[in-house]
C-alpha cells in the first residue's frame, strides 16, 4: 500500500505545476485594433451623457466615428450582468453590433474607457465619417403648432366676419 500513497503524493504535487493557479469567470482576448474595425459594425467615440447602472444603457454624444455610426447622438446597450457602467462626461471607444435594431457592445468587444479622440494612435482606423446633426422633435413640433396656429387664427377671423362674438 505504501507505493500507491507515494504516487498520489506525486500526483498531487504535480498537479500544482499542470493547471492554471487563476481562473477568470469571463476572460477575453483583446484584438488588435487594427483587425476590430473589421469584426464590428460600428466603431467610434462617444461622450457619456447618461448611463443606467440598473439596464446597462448607456447614451452617448458621438465624438468621432470610423464605422456605422453617422448621428451625433446614440444610445449603446451591455449586458446586464457584465456590462460598464459610466460616469456622465466620460469618452469611450465603443465598438458596437446592431442587435434587433439596437447597438449592442458584446462581452469581449475591446470598449476603452477615458480615451482623447486628438491621439494620433486611432488613424489606424483610416478617416473619420462625417457627422449628421440630428435636430430631433424640434422641426415636427414647430410644423404642428405653425399649423394649429394656423387654423385656431383662421376660425377666430371666420366666426368674427360672421359677428357671432
Amino acid at each position: 500500500m505504501r507505493p500507491y500513497k507515494n504516487i498520489i503524493l506525486i500526483i498531487l504535487v504535480l498537479a500544482f505545476f499542470v493547471f492554471p493557479t487563476k481562473i477568470y469567470a469571463l476572460d477575453c482576448a483583446i484584438p488588435d485594433p487594427s483587425q476590430a474595425i473589421h469584426d464590428y459594425e460600428a466603431v467610434f467615440i462617444g461622450k457619456v451623457i447618461s448611463s443606467s447602472d440598473l439596464t446597462k444603457n448607456t447614451k452617448l454624444e458621438v465624438v468621432q466615428s470610423w464605422k456605422g455610426v453617422d448621428k451625433t447622438k446614440v444610445k449603446i446597450y451591455e449586458d446586464n450582468d457584465w456590462g460598464n457602467t459610466y460616469k456622465a462626461g466620460d469618452k469611450i471607444l465603443v465598438f458596437a453590433n446592431k442587435e434587433f435594431g439596437f447597438w449592442k457592445v458584446p462581452l469581449c468587444a475591446p470598449l476603452q474607457q477615458n480615451v482623447d479622440e486628438t491621439n494620433k494612435k486611432w488613424q489606424v482606423y483610416g478617416e473619420p465619417l462625417p457627422l449628421k446633426h440630428s435636430a430631433g422633435p424640434l422641426p415636427l413640433y414647430l410644423a404642428v403648432m405653425t399649423v394649429f396656429f394656423y387654423f385656431l387664427n383662421h376660425y377666430f377671423k371666420k366666426r368674427k366676419r360672421s359677428g357671432n362674438d
